[in-house]
């Protein structure tokens, strides 16, 4: 009876484990690229990376004019006219919904495409 049981519970952890961590990770990145960017003025706030339970999202705030080009691949990066870059860590799957978001926050900047093979 007792590796019945045992079977019974793995087999609902090896089922179960696989379903919800899929459920999570839709609910997580639903509507991402309306959550990275806000406008704060002179100013706009870009969530860098969503954090997990261990950290809390990293936030960079950025003035409007200093992006100079927008680069979507599998990720999507942005760099500024400092020399700096911020790389958006979203996953790849919405980097072309993230890219388009940042054009509308940063119309001035270069758009750049490098296909993905």
């Amino acid at each position: 009876m007792e590796i019945f049981i045992n079977i019974v519970a793995f087999s609902l952890i090896g089922f179960l484990g696989p379903y919800l961590a899929n459920k999570y990770n839709k609910k997580r990145y639903e509507n991402i690229e309306k959550r990275i960017f806000r406008d704060l003025g002179d100013k706009i706030e870009i969530t860098t990376s969503l954090g997990s339970w261990l950290s809390k999202p990293k936030v960079r705030r950025v003035k409007k004019g200093s992006v100079t080009s927008i680069k979507q691949a599998a990720v999507v990066s942005l760099f500024l006219s400092n020399k700096g870059v911020i790389d958006l860590f979203h996953g790849c799957l919405y980097s072309k919904e993230i890219a388009e978001e940042a054009a509308k926050y940063f119309p001035e900047a270069e758009f750049v495409i490098v296909p993905l093979n």
